[in-house]
């Protein structure tokens, strides 16, 4: 039966809620950095964050100060940038000390807590309109937007006290992302701009420019994501990698083999970017270094040659380690967290457990915020139109059936039923800030309109039923039947696809849910392998980050929907099936919407003729966008930003939130 929210504990709940939410309008972030040039740091003499006491015009934690007393580490201004980067504290100037609680539910690649440790070369604020810096001090383009120059600090190094340099950058490109046993399709196509590969040229230590044959202004789209921008990925430590790489070390087979791997390349790619995201033995640039890891918890200790310092000169992070704690369960998660069990959650929480956390938090010493998310949909649905089974593969290249499945979905009720009607029924289009949205965008194919769905339904041929009213399958195989993957578990993603399955169930189409978000990699091995059917993410990269990274809006590598088409483009026709016509002019628009300018009546043009297409041909099913997220705070975490807070992949998740800067005070 097709669940239903009862009004009046809706209209308690709002009651309840309303405050928070009326506390949670846009704004401009307020932790961010002191400008670029900012002047050195004052003295802390009478800092609270430090007991140490030192002539120097830095300061540091205790437990590191013990550390230097005993000989184990340089002096704090030896171990900073000539010029670190100074962080303007969300409130104040914090405490040092402390243990981080953290919980996480994917054992396989502890990707929240990954996101939440990470450090890039630049990072997006949370409304992804503006880069701020990072791990570095500056960047510029050339007049012609053909050439990107980057900036290091001065002094800067790794988390085992080595020089952290440009070579370390052009590692990571020349060694790595042009080497054919290692990147065998070569550079991603982010990096090939104009269908030539970037050029990267060492100027000096901290100097690096990137030459690209065609203006590219978006490359900065792409690196002000902190994820993208970070250790094992545009930079990676030479110093250590370098001992499993063939051009490096002649005896890197013998090592490899010696550690259990068939080859040196499968051993250099487990130690550069582990299954885990968790480089146990390897130095690092985030605020955190990684300690210890078991089955059931996994706990890192600060850097102790983390690049920022607040304005006070104290060196962050201020906590002293974060330790996570392996639940493996969203629902145990869920658990923990209304007990109090963690300092920071959100990635996993729904809205539909509100209540739960609302009764819990006095008792668990915590409040419940929000954050915006700004996917377009919370989940959506993407036919496989190369999916294997020869019915469904029909069925899913058919425009009407596709509409029939969007417009018997009811978003009001899903809506009211799981965000408390404050999300915003929405079809698989672009974030509407876009200048060249069209507002018919908002609302095509995404009524609820079952008659109308039943009638489509009816005139492709599916009439046929079953005793339980179900449609029965064309080539009298009995029900016509579809598996709806879910492949993230963030969020409400499958009570979402849940309440798509009985409304689908309404018209007479059998689908059944499986929830892959908590498998590990198993959902990525069935996409590989092309045995999904209907996969299932969440549309974010809806706005300008989408324009320079894959996202399920391209139709070329990255997309779920397209199926083995991606594999013709990204094997240039090697393998895979080819796409029809009207896919490749997509990909062509797509390629010359990515060169346009911001703004421009070429970008207006371009980007409108290219989303037009995901109205118009349905390729992805919407479903509720821009959601409220909760966000659960320990009240002995401070210095938490909050004001605009928005949650989406496109910043990384954490990276506006400056978890470098938090402290925990009792």
């Amino acid at each position: 039966m097709k669940p239903q929210l009862r009004v009046w504990a809706l209209a308690a709940i709002f009651v309840l809620l309303l405050p928070m939410f009326a506390a949670c309008g846009g704004a401009e972030p307020a932790a961010e950095e002191a400008p670029v040039e900012a002047a050195e740091p004052e003295t802390a003499a009478e800092a609270e964050s430090t007991e140490a006491e030192s002539s120097s015009a830095y300061n540091e934690a205790p437990m590191l100060a013990e550390m230097v007393a005993n000989g184990e580490l340089p002096p704090v201004d030896e171990r900073l940038p000539a010029e670190p980067q100074v962080i303007e504290p969300e409130d104040r100037i914090g405490t040092y000390g402390g243990t981080l609680r953290f919980g996480e539910v994917n054992p396989i690649n502890l990707w929240s807590f990954a996101t939440l440790r990470m450090n890039g070369l630049f990072r997006y604020d949370f409304s992804n309109t503006q880069v701020f810096m990072d791990i570095a001090k500056d960047y510029y383009f050339s007049d012609d937007y053909k050439t990107l120059t980057i900036e290091l600090r001065e002094g800067h190094k790794w988390s085992d006290g080595e020089p952290f340099t440009t070579d370390d950058i052009m590692f990571a490109w020349e060694d790595v992302a042009m080497n054919e046993d290692l990147s065998p399709a070569g550079p991603r196509s982010i990096w090939r701009a104009g269908g030539e590969p970037a050029v990267f040229t060492k100027i000096s230590d901290t100097v690096v420019e990137i030459s690209f044959s065609v203006p590219y202004p978006i490359i900065m789209n792409y690196l002000g994501r902190t994820g993208v921008a970070t250790d094992n990925n545009v930079i990676m430590p030479k110093h250590w990698l370098k001992q499993w790489h063939i051009d490096y070390n002649p005896d890197a087979q013998k090592l490899a083999e010696e550690e259990g791997f068939e080859t040196w390349m499968q051993a250099f790619n487990f130690h550069n970017r582990p299954p885990n995201n968790f480089r146990i033995d390897g130095p690092t640039l985030w605020a955190w270094k990684n300690e210890t890891l078991t089955s059931d918890r996994a706990i890192v200790v600060r850097n102790p040659y983390f690049h920022q310092v607040d304005t006070a000169g104290n060196q962050l992070p201020y906590i002293d380690r974060i330790e996570a704690v392996i639940t493996g369960d969203k629902e145990v998660q869920t658990l923990k967290a209304s007990a109090g069990e963690f300092d920071f959650e959100t990635y996993y929480i729904d809205m539909k457990d509100m209540s739960v956390f609302q009764q819990g938090a006095e008792q668990g010493n915590y409040r419940v915020e929000f954050a915006q998310n700004l996917f377009s949909a919370e989940l959506g649905l993407m036919p496989n139109r190369t999916v294997k089974d020869p019915v469904l593969r029909e069925l899913f290249n058919n425009k009407d059936f596709r509409i029939a499945l969007s417009i018997s979905i009811d978003r009001e009720s899903m809506n009211d039923t799981l965000f408390f009607g404050l999300g915003r029924p929405f079809p698989a289009t672009v974030n509407p800030g876009l200048s060249f949205f069209q507002e018919e965008w908002a609302t095509t194919h995404a009524e609820y309109d079952p008659e109308r769905a039943n009638a489509l339904l009816d005139s492709i041929g599916l009439t046929e039923r079953d005793s339980a009213g179900y449609r029965l399958r064309p080539d009298g195989e009995g029900r016509l039947s579809m598996l709806i993957h879910v492949g993230v578990s963030e969020g409400p993603k499958i009570a979402m696809a849940e309440l798509v399955r009985d409304d689908w169930a309404e018209v007479g189409l059998e689908a059944i849910v499986e929830n892959l978000g908590e498998q590990g990699g198993l959902f990525s091995q069935r996409l590989a392998t092309n045995d999904l059917q209907i996969p299932t993410w969440h549309l974010d990269r809806n706005a300008l980050f989408g324009r320079s990274l894959g996202s399920n809006y391209a139709v070329d590598q990255t997309s779920f929907w397209t199926g083995t088409w991606k594999d013709w483009f990204r094997t240039n026709g090697e393998e895979g099936v080819e796409p029809p016509e009207e896919i490749k002019r997509q990909r062509e628009i797509f390629e010359q919407y990515k060169l346009t300018a911001v703004g421009t009546d070429d970008f207006n043009r371009l980007g409108a003729e290219y989303y037009d297409y995901f109205t118009s041909e349905i390729p992805m099913i919407g479903t509720i966008g821009f959601t409220p997220r909760p966000v659960i705070i320990s009240n002995r975490l401070h210095n938490v930003p909050l004001e605009g807070a928005a949650w989406i992949s496109d910043n990384n998740f954490y990276a506006p939130f400056m978890p470098s800067q938090w402290f925990i005070e009792e």
